[in-house]
């Protein structure tokens, strides 16, 4: 089961395609919305990997950063929860 800011991250990262995310700007991203989890990124992004939510994605650069994105069981949660959420409207 996900935390609020963990999903709140998931969301995040499913928020934008064109972006390739790392634990930089991810951060970055983070701040600017005011979420919780600011500073632990690393963390929350490891945490929905071991989920199999996340998958991390080598940036082919030795020296560069690995990029996350959302994995195709990680679209299916999200676009689950969003089924239960409208299910629930009366």
């Amino acid at each position: 089961m996900l935390n609020k800011t963990e999903l709140n991250t998931l969301k995040l990262l499913a928020s934008r395609d064109d972006v390739n995310w790392t634990w930089y700007n991810l951060d970055r991203a983070m701040t600017s919305r005011k979420m919780n989890g600011v500073g632990n990124v690393a963390r929350i992004v490891d945490n929905l990997s071991k989920a199999g939510l996340v998958d991390t994605v080598p940036s082919g650069n030795p020296s560069g950063m690995d990029y996350y994105r959302v994995s195709a069981s990680g679209h299916h949660f999200l676009s689950s929860i969003n089924q239960e959420y409208h299910a629930d409207l009366p």
